[in-house]
C-alpha cells in the first residue's frame, strides 16, 4: 500500500513539471425534461500550450438526477486576448439517478466549448456550455471558478 501511494505521489509530482493543475467549484444546470441544478467540483490540467484535460463531479439538488461525472479534452482554438480563450471540448459523461422506482446510470458523449477568463494568475472564471449525446440527451451549462 505504501509503494502504491508513493508511486501516485511521484506521478502527480512529475506531472506538475510539465503542466499546471487547477481545482475549483461551480454550479451546473442541466436542461432536460425540466431543469436540474447541481454543485460542481472541477479539476483542470494544462497539458501544454494547446491541450487541456478536465474532470468534474456534479452533485445534483434534484430528485431525478443524483450525480454526474464528466471527463473532457479541450483544445485551445481561439485566444481572444492574454486573459480570455475559447476551447472546443469533447469527452465522456456518466450520469446516475432514479426515475420512479427505477435507478439508472447513463453513459454519454460531451460536445461543447470551454470559455476561460483569467483576470490574474491566481484564479480562472469559466463558463462551459455543452450538449450530452446519448445517455441524458441534454444541454448542460456549467460555470464557476478555478484556483
Amino acid at each position: 500500500m505504501k509503494t502504491t501511494i508513493i508511486s501516485i505521489l511521484l506521478i502527480i509530482g512529475s506531472g506538475s513539471l510539465f503542466g499546471q493543475l487547477n481545482f475549483g467549484a461551480g454550479a451546473q444546470l442541466t436542461l432536460d425534461n425540466g431543469a436540474a441544478l447541481g454543485v460542481q467540483g472541477k479539476a483542470l490540467y494544462e497539458i501544454d500550450e494547446t491541450w487541456r484535460g478536465a474532470g468534474s463531479f456534479t452533485f445534483y439538488l434534484a430528485d431525478v438526477l443524483d450525480f454526474a461525472i464528466d471527463l473532457d479534452a479541450q483544445y485551445k482554438l481561439i485566444k481572444v486576448s492574454d486573459k480570455f480563450d475559447l476551447a472546443p471540448l469533447a469527452g465522456l459523461n456518466i450520469a446516475s439517478g432514479s426515475a420512479g422506482n427505477v435507478d439508472f446510470t447513463d453513459l454519454g458523449i460531451n460536445l461543447g466549448a470551454f470559455l476561460d477568463f483569467v483576470p490574474n494568475d491566481s484564479y480562472h472564471i469559466y463558463i462551459e456550455p455543452k450538449i450530452v449525446l446519448g445517455g441524458l440527451e441534454s444541454l448542460v451549462i456549467s460555470g464557476g471558478i478555478l484556483f
